[in-house]
């Protein structure tokens, strides 16, 4: 009972500090209210999710027992749109399948056509729980002393951090992706990895002083322009509970003990990401993990936090934004 009640007051403690976060850029930045992370929009495109054929019986699970699904992708940056992609900041992938049949986990949303998967560029997250996320987010509001306190007494996050940050990526079409938290398979769970198998003709960078301060989203615009992208789907399933836990999301899951298995493939057409409102159109989305089949449910704390703070704040959002609450029910046209 005690847990859950700590777990619950965690809850309560990050719905508010998102939501004042998001107030105060509203007023700060411009007109529209902005995610409280991963705002900074790298460039968004039009999908195949692609399952394949040859699946073993026990993996046609949920989402995986279709053959295919048209997807839209968001690309961005956990950092605001003013700052340059020079600077080390962690990078979300986000797809959106449309045309899933089955009820959803959210309330309201039942009779929802998506299914979201939600991904960062590394594979484990930086605390193990909705309470260390609470305390963490306070202390990085308070100041540089307090966040000092707080990484003192939580060196692992400390040093996850420092591993995120030390990250500069040549391209999102050359990054792989990770759920870092994991997600129920059926009676099983996993976590989810997407990584690069054709990314295009490749494209040196050249030297970080040249690339301009949103080379991420140029370089996307450019290799999509000029040639298609596909990314493999993994599944890691948990083979032990106690080195592959639910609830410690800092751990990670040996893959010498349970290997990635490839399940799908995301196929990106050529395709230009700057047609008119497209961007829009997806940032005015919601991404979530909950937005998902019972088979494939968020498990462990972080996840449960995520629940509630990332609808509570989708709803703000969007509300402010004069933008309707609610999943997209039409299907993605490939050109």
């Amino acid at each position: 009972m005690a847990q859950i009640d700590s777990e619950q007051a965690a809850v309560a403690s990050l719905l508010e500090t998102f939501i004042g976060v998001m107030a105060r850029r509203h007023v700060a930045l411009d007109s529209r209210v902005h995610r409280p992370v991963f705002l900074k929009p790298q460039g968004t495109a039009r999908g195949v999710f692609k399952i394949r054929h040859d699946l073993p019986a026990d993996l046609r699970v949920g989402v995986f027992s279709h053959k295919e699904f048209p997807a839209w992708v968001r690309f961005s940056g956990d950092t605001v749109p003013q700052n340059t992609d020079l600077a080390n900041n962690t990078l979300g992938l986000g797809i959106k399948l449309l045309g899933v049949p089955g009820t959803k986990l959210l309330d309201g949303e039942e009779g929802a056509l998506t299914h979201d998967f939600v991904l960062q560029n590394h594979d484990v997250f930086f605390v193990d729980n909705a309470q260390e996320f609470a305390e963490f987010s306070a202390a990085a509001l308070a100041g540089d002393e307090e966040l000092a306190q707080f990484f003192a007494t939580h060196p692992t996050a400390a040093a996850i951090l420092q591993e995120m940050a030390s990250k500069q990526e040549e391209s999102l079409l050359l990054a792989s992706f990770f759920s870092a938290v994991p997600y129920a398979f059926g009676e099983r769970f996993v976590k989810y990895a997407v990584r690069p198998c054709r990314p295009g003709k490749h494209r040196p960078q050249g030297p970080k002083s040249e690339r301009g301060p949103d080379y991420l989203r140029r370089d996307l615009r450019e290799r999509l322009l000029d040639d298609e992208a596909r990314f493999d789907f993994f599944l890691q399933f948990q083979k032990d509970p106690v080195t592959m836990p639910i609830e410690k999301a800092t751990v990670r899951w040996s893959e010498s003990v349970s290997p990635f298995i490839h399940v799908a493939t995301l196929e990106l057409a050529r395709q230009d990401i700057d047609l008119p409102g497209q961007q829009e159109n997806i940032d005015d989305q919601s991404f979530t993990g909950w937005h998902a089949l019972p088979e494939h449910a968020p498990v462990g704390s972080v996840n449960r936090a995520r629940r509630v703070v990332y609808k509570a704040s989708a709803d703000y959002r969007r509300r402010r934004n004069h933008v309707p609450i609610g999943e997209p029910f039409e299907s993605v046209r490939l050109r």
